[in-house]
């Protein structure tokens, strides 16, 4: 028998519906606006403190007080306190230096620098081209100062950051550099010169291509570029050309980069599907680029270790989780957020991490890293005559346990691993 419900017990359900929505409401409300009130009362708390701060300074202090430089301290430190390492205020200066600099150039003297035992600057690289190279500064060179600043008072990480600066402007360098006495090899001296270097634009080596155990194609890359997958598609085809049957793709100690240049090179290397996709505050999930059908269809193994960040880890991610190829090494750096430039009223600008990159599989891999598949690590002299690109092929056990991973996936490689000279002796070519 079926009930009906009458018209007074349904006036009274919607009258208690309607009640208990507008109840939730107005709890969904009152949450919402209890918690701006607190945002507000933190910000107020934070501008007063700032004030006070100000204010008694401004009664007490002996010193001279520089408004400009008083303001971009503030800013500066008020994104510091954010925790987060990719945060970064620029003064106006710098931020007109950022847009000065084109994607496809550097702006500074041209020289990669390693920590030595002394805390001064050990130069393993002189750009070819850069102003550091017309300056007569030399691979092998020690900077002890900048600007009249000991290297070791600064410490180096601010000794590194003072090497960038405007177009056109000088920094000045002291240096050591060795010097041999005429028949006595073993035994050196050193001379103190002072190098004078007018920063400018120059282009990075970020590509290195050789033939390696035989038909194997290496391809060493240092960074990211908007323009260098071109560079990489030229290479790599030219290896192919020579007989490679197997890839090894060196991305150990890759700073990240141009996202739109790594997403190019992979268009190279994976079938279609999406290849780079991040997620934002909101949780909406974007994807930025994709892959067409590959072109490149042979073994790949990727080396990477825990100085490969930002783009190469998406790189390295994609050719695994696409299962394309072999990673080898040690973890990654785990850096992997979108950062966007965010220009102020004044001139000045703030950059801030905007969303996190995803792995293929929707993984957020910031903070965490991607896991090799084949573990190798090298020894601490090891790694010291890496990064002075003075590590034999046949010294390198990461390279070594690349290629007999090609092995595993098939590539009959004609020179087994451990018998082959350094890819710098190899026919290598850089871009």
């Amino acid at each position: 028998m079926s009930r009906k419900l009458s018209w007074g017990a349904a006036v009274a359900l919607v009258a208690v519906t309607a009640s208990i929505t507008v109840s939730l409401t107005y709890v969904y409300a009152m949450k919402s606006f209890n918690s701006k009130v607190a945002d507000i009362n933190e910000r107020q708390a934070m501008y007063t403190k700032l004030s006070e701060i100000d204010q008694k300074t401004r009664q007490v202090y002996i010193g001279s007080v520089n408004e400009k430089e008083l303001n971009d301290g503030i800013c500066a430190g008020y994104v510091a306190g954010l925790g987060n390492a990719q945060a970064k205020y620029l003064s106006a200066e710098k931020y007109k230096a950022y847009l000065n600099s084109s994607s496809e150039k550097s702006v500074g003297v041209g020289i990669k620098t390693v920590q030595d035992k002394d805390g001064n600057m050990e130069v393993i690289e002189v750009t070819p081209g850069s102003p550091a190279e017309k300056s007569g500064i030399k691979k092998g060179d020690t900077v002890v100062s900048v600007d009249d600043k000991e290297v070791i008072r600064l410490t180096y990480g601010d000794a590194l950051n003072k090497l960038d600066g405007v177009v056109g402007s000088k920094v000045k360098l002291g240096i050591l550099r060795p010097q041999e006495n005429e028949g006595q090899k073993a035994e050196t001296k050193t001379e103190l010169l002072s190098i004078t270097v007018t920063r400018a634009e120059y282009a990075e080596q970020t590509l290195i291509s050789s033939m390696i155990n035989g038909n194997v194609a290496y391809l060493k890359i240092s960074a990211f570029t908007d323009s260098n997958a071109e560079q990489f598609n030229n290479m790599l085809a030219a290896r192919i050309k020579e007989g490679a049957s197997g890839i090894v793709i060196d991305l150990r100690s890759n700073s990240g980069g141009s996202i739109r240049g790594m997403a190019e090179m992979l268009d190279t290397l994976l079938p279609a599907g999406n290849t780079v996709s991040y997620k934002d505050k909101a949780g909406k999930v974007t994807v930025q680029y994709t892959s067409g059908p590959n072109t490149v269809n042979l073994p790949i193994s990727v080396i990477v270790n825990r100085n490969t960040f930002g783009a190469a880890e998406i790189f390295a991610a994609d050719i695994k989780d696409y299962k394309k190829g072999l990673l080898v090494g040690e973890k990654t750096a785990g850096l992997g957020t979108k950062d966007e430039v965010k220009p102020l009223s004044d001139g000045s600008a703030v950059i801030l991490p905007v969303a996190n990159y995803l792995t293929l599989n929707g993984e957020v891999f910031n903070g965490k890293g991607i896991a090799v598949d084949i573990q190798k690590e090298l020894t601490s002299d090891q790694e010291a005559l890496l990064v002075r690109n003075q590590l034999r092929a046949e010294q390198d056990p990461q390279l070594q346990a690349a290629v007999s991973a090609l092995i595993r996936q098939g590539v009959s490689v004609e020179k087994a691993p451990g018998t082959e000279s350094s890819p710098a002796s190899s026919k290598a070519k850089a871009g």
